[in-house]
């Protein structure tokens, strides 16, 4: 089973996605990124990582942010 992770980058958009402001067409094509992963742990790895990125790079997990 393939283990899937939405990722939005960019400070605008994160903020949109923070106050329910949908993000435009464009938007959704430069910001929001889709990874694959084989297993839950390769995925938690990346989440981990991309953690250690928080202040360096703006971005947002919908997926976390729900939970």
């Amino acid at each position: 089973m393939k283990h899937s992770l939405k990722v939005i980058f960019g400070k605008e958009q994160v903020v949109k996605i923070y106050n329910n402001t949908p993000l435009s067409d464009e938007e959704i094509k430069l910001n929001v990124k889709e990874y694959q992963f084989n297993s839950s742990e390769e995925k938690q790895a990346f989440i981990k990582g991309l953690n250690e990125a928080i202040g360096w790079v703006d971005f947002c997990i919908p997926e976390l942010e729900i939970a």
